[in-house]
């Protein structure tokens, strides 16, 4: 049976109580004794941001754990683990995946017994939850931004920024009208109307081609007014 501990400490904030290096190494220990199992090895990390990616020793543990030379896993807490939500994802569904005996000491969870494995199976439910969460509340955030006129990242192509608020501007709003306009009225393709903009060197934001997949932005999203796909649907919906 191949026993791993693991810890981490993050340098940039207080250390808890009782979960320094010596600390954590000691109850990883004590642990093992009292259950009568001998620890291969205790992987140590230190990181700057209790965010950071940087983890080599948990990096190695995790190759470890994919190539099936880890049987069991103890950390001291679930948040020495990691806090990166999408790598603590990762490392619960790897678990088991291979099936690995997973133990976190002051939470009390032992995947070796029904209740440890209730509560393991949760986490990984919400894991994988949160870890879909993410994209969807940044979309959303970033859209709340842009719809008060903050910025974020570059300017779309009809607007420049203005001391970090997004105003319109003229030529490429024209530009804009002029591909609505092609698209609702003369109902042409995105791609005839790249292919329009090109011939005429209208030039896209970073002056670069017009392409399909530009247009259809345009088109498409309310930054430039109602999406022309709603608007088609209710013009039939009238008649």
């Amino acid at each position: 049976m191949s026993v791993y501990g693991y810890i981490r400490l993050n340098t940039s904030v207080e250390t808890p109580e009782g979960l320094g290096f010596k600390e954590q190494t000691q109850k990883i220990n004590a642990w093992a004794e009292e259950s009568k199992l001998e620890i291969k090895k205790i992987h140590r990390d230190k990181e700057p941001t209790s965010s950071s990616l940087d983890l080599p020793r948990l990096a190695k543990l995790t190759k470890q754990i994919d190539q099936g030379k880890v049987t069991v896993l103890v950390v001291v807490r679930l948040d020495r683990l990691t806090r990166s939500i999408r790598l603590y994802n990762h490392l619960l569904e790897l678990l088991a995946v291979n099936n690995v005996r997973f133990v976190s000491l002051l939470e009390g969870i032992d995947t070796d017994k029904k209740s440890g494995k209730m509560v393991f199976n949760a986490m990984r439910i919400m894991g994988r939850w949160e870890a879909k969460a993410i994209p969807d509340r940044t979309r959303e955030m970033i859209a709340r931004k842009r719809k008060i006129g903050e910025r974020v990242g570059h300017a779309p192509f009809g607007y420049i920024y203005q001391r970090r608020k997004l105003v319109p501007s003229d030529p490429e709003m024209q530009t804009v009208e002029l591909i609505r306009e092609k698209r609702l009225e003369e109902e042409m393709s995105y791609h005839r109307i790249a292919k329009l903009l090109n011939s005429r060197r209208i030039l896209s934001k970073r002056g670069r081609r017009w392409y399909a997949e530009t247009i259809k932005t345009v088109c498409e999203n309310p930054l430039y007014g109602t999406p022309i796909s709603q608007q088609k649907t209710i013009s039939r919906s009238r008649k």
